[in-house]
C-alpha cells in the first residue's frame, strides 16, 4: 500500500531525572564512574549494589514537545525508545514455538474481488488480499491488509463514527482486560487528558487516529500456531471512504521497516524480534492469483519463509536506503521489449516492494511511455492476458525480473474511451482531495495502440495495470511501486536482520503450467482488480495532546519523510 518514509522527529527526549534533554544514560555516568573505583578498589559488594542503581528508573519519560528545527536523521531517537518486551503469553508462546519448531507461523490470505463498472458493465475489478488477526482479551477479531509498504496496526475504533468504519469490525479498547490508551511516546494517557492523535496518508486514502498498546495475534487458534506479542497500534477514528469503504477488510497490518514508525514500539515485527521468540528475522508473501479455486491459497510466513511456495531458488537483493523505513530496491534498468528506456539511465531508479499496492507504479513523468509501449489492440471478449505484447525486465543488482502480459495487463479489454484507474496515482496530496478520486481514460489519453489509428480497428484496448508514481526527492521521483503485478508472480521474503528481499518464482498455477507448456517463467496472473489503491505511506502528522496549568492544549507537529518537506 505506499506508505511512509523515514519520519523526522520535533520530539526531545526529556530524562525524568533532570529537565536537559539528553539520553537516560547520560544522567548515570557518575555513578558509572563510582562503580569503575569501587572496582578498582576490590570493594567488590558495594560495586555490585552501584550496579544495581545503574538501572532506569521506573518512573516514566515525558517527551517535551518545542520549537527544535526538524532533523535530517532521527537514529538518535530510536536509541531512545523503551526495549521491546514480550508479554508473559507471547514469551510463553515463543518459548514452546521455539521447542516444537513450528516456526514459520503460516497465516491464510484471502483474495477479495469486486466489480469495476461503467455504463452498467463490467470493465473490470479491484483486489484485495487479507488474512486475520486478534486483538486484546478476550479477543476481536479483524481482517487486515498485511502491508510492506506501511509500518502500523490500524483498526476502526469503536468511537469512529466515519461511513467507513461503521462498514467494518472496530476496535473496543474498554472490552480489552491487557489494553491500554498510550500517547506516541508510549506513556499513558491519564484520566481527564486527551490522547495524541496521528494522521496517516497513504496513496490512496486516510486514517486519523489514536494510539492504544494491547496483545495482537496471528497465526492458528493454539499456542503453538500462533504469535502473541504487545505492540502500540492506532485506533482510527476518521477513515476515508476511498478505498477503505470499498472492500470487507477491517484495517491494515503495517510491515515496513521499523523506521517508518513514529516509533519502535509501533511496529508489530521490531516488537516480535524483541521478544525473544524462535522464528527466523524473516517473512514471507505468496499471492496466488485470480484463477479459479485460488481465492483461499494466499498466505504470509511469519518467523521465516515457506520453500514450499517456490518454483526456483531465492535470489536476494539488498535494501536501498534502509534508514528511510521502505522495503525498496535500486533499480539499474528497465526493459520493454528488447528495447531499454531511458528513466533510469541516470542511476536514480528505486522501487518500493509493497504487498498492499494494487497497481505496478512507474514515475509519472514517463507513465505515457508505458502506456504506450504495453497497450495493445483486443476484442471485446478477449483476455488480455494472453495477447501478443513486448516483456518488461527490471534488472536489479544481481537480479532481473520478468513480466509478461498475464502479469501487467488488466484481463478484461477495456471500451476506448472509458475511463478507469487513476491520474492522480500516488502524489502528496493535499488532505481535501483524498476523498476525492481522479480516473484517467486509460485507452485514449496515454494509449499507443489504442488511440485513433487503432479504434478505426477495434472498439477495445488491451491496457497494462500501471499507475503513475508523482513523489518528489529523497523517495522520488523516480520511484517504481512493485505492486501485486510483480507479487503475484514472484514469492517474495523480506530479511528483517540482513536488510534484503528474496525474489523466487512463485509457485502458482500460472507459473506451473507456464513452466510445463513453454518451458520458461513467462506466465503468472493479473488479478482482476482496477480501481487503484495503495496502502504506501507517505505521510505522518502527530497532534501531541497535553495539559498546561490546568487547560488542555493542542501542539501539532508532521512527522514525515526526510526531504519530502511538508508544511509544518
Amino acid at each position: 500500500l505506499a506508505q511512509e518514509s523515514r519520519i523526522r522527529r520535533s520530539i526531545r527526549y526529556r530524562s525524568t531525572v533532570g529537565s536537559h534533554p539528553t539520553s537516560r544514560l547520560s544522567a548515570y555516568y557518575p555513578i558509572t564512574e563510582l562503580a569503575m573505583s569501587l572496582l578498582s578498589g576490590r570493594h567488590f559488594v558495594a560495586a555490585v549494589l552501584c550496579g544495581f542503581a545503574l538501572l532506569p528508573p521506573t518512573s516514566r519519560a515525558t517527551y517535551d514537545v518545542g520549537d527544535a528545527e526538524e532533523e535530517e536523521e532521527d537514529d538518535a531517537m530510536s536509541v531512545l525508545q523503551r526495549p521491546a518486551m514480550a508479554t508473559p503469553a507471547a514469551a510463553a508462546s515463543a518459548a514452546a514455538v521455539g521447542a516444537s519448531s513450528k516456526w514459520p507461523i503460516l497465516v491464510p490470505l484471502q483474495r477479495e474481488s469486486v466489480p469495476l463498472t461503467r455504463n452498467g458493465k463490467t470493465v473490470s475489478h479491484k483486489t484485495s488480499y487479507a488474512g486475520a488477526i486478534s486483538i486484546g482479551h478476550p479477543a476481536q477479531d479483524f481482517r487486515v491488509v498485511f502491508d510492506t509498504g506501511s509500518a502500523h496496526v490500524v483498526v476502526p475504533s469503536a468511537a469512529c463514527s466515519s461511513e467507513s468504519c461503521l462498514e467494518h469490525r472496530s476496535y473496543n479498547i474498554s472490552a480489552s482486560s491487557s489494553a491500554l490508551a498510550v500517547n506516541v511516546d508510549g506513556s499513558q494517557v491519564e484520566a481527564g487528558e486527551l490522547g495524541d492523535q496521528v494522521t496517516i496518508g497513504y496513496g490512496t486514502g486516510k486514517v486519523v487516529g489514536e494510539f492504544a498498546r494491547d496483545e495482537v495475534c496471528l497465526g492458528g487458534d493454539s499456542e503453538e500456531t500462533r504469535a502473541c506479542v504487545k505492540v502500540s497500534m492506532v485506533m482510527a477514528v476518521e477513515m476515508t471512504t476511498q478505498p477503505f469503504k470499498s472492500f470487507n477488510f477491517d484495517g491494515i497490518f503495517g510491515l515496513s521497516l521499523d523506521a517508518l514508525a513514529v516509533a519502535p514500539e509501533f511496529s508489530f515485527f521490531n516488537r516480535l524480534a524483541g521478544s525473544g521468540f524462535g522464528g527466523e528475522l524473516q517473512f514471507g508473501v505468496f499471492l496466488a492469483g485470480p484463477d479459479a479455486g485460488q481465492e483461499h491459497s494466499s498466505e504470509i510466513a511469519l518467523g521465516g519463509h515457506n520453500s514450499k511456495r517456490l518454483l526456483s531458488p531465492l535470489q536476494w537483493t539488498p535494501v536501498a536506503k534502509e534508514q528511510m523505513g521502505y522495503w525498496q530496491i535500486e533499480i539499474k534498468e528497465v526493459r520493454v521489449g528488447n528495447k531499454t528506456l531511458d528513466v533510469c539511465k541516470d542511476g536514480s531508479c528505486r522501487g518500493v516492494v509493497d504487498t498492499g499496492t494494487s497497481h505496478f507504479g512507474v514515475p509519472g513523468s514517463s507513465i505515457g511511455e508505458f502506456q504506450r509501449a504495453l497497450t495493445t489492440e483486443g476484442a471485446e471478449d478477449e483476455d488480455c492476458r494472453f495477447v501478443d505484447a513486448p516483456s518488461m525486465d527490471l534488472v536489479l543488482e544481481g537480479i532481473m525480473l520478468s513480466l509478461g502480459p498475464p502479469n501487467y495487463m488488466r484481463p478484461l479489454p477495456i471500451p476506448v474511451g472509458v475511463e478507469v484507474g487513476s491520474a492522480r496515482g500516488v502524489t502528496m496530496e493535499s488532505e481535501g482531495q483524498v476523498d476525492q478520486p481522479v480516473e484517467s481514460a486509460s485507452t485514449s489519453s496515454h494509449t499507443g495502440a489504442a488511440t485513433a489509428d487503432s479504434a478505426s480497428k477495434t472498439s477495445h484496448a488491451c491496457a497494462p495495470r500501471i499507475m503513475p508514481v508523482n513523489l518528489p526527492a529523497p523517495l522520488g521521483p523516480n520511484l517504481f511501486i512493485l505492486g501485486e503485478p510483480l507479487l503475484s508472480r514472484y514469492y517474495t521474503v523480506y530479511d528483517w536482520k540482513e536488510a534484503r528481499i528474496g525474489f523466487g518464482l512463485a509457485a502458482t498455477k500460472a507459473n506451473k503450467e507456464a513452466l510445463v507448456q513453454e518451458g520458461q517463467e513467462v506466465d503468472s496472473q493479473d488479478e482482476q482488480q482496477e480501481e487503484i489503491y495503495s496502502f504506501m505511506q507517505v505521510t505522518v502528522t502527530v497532534s501531541v495532546r497535553y495539559k498546561q496549568a490546568g487547560v488542555v492544549a493542542r501542539g501539532r507537529r508532521t512527522l514525515t519523510a526526510p526531504g519530502l518537506a511538508l508544511p509544518m
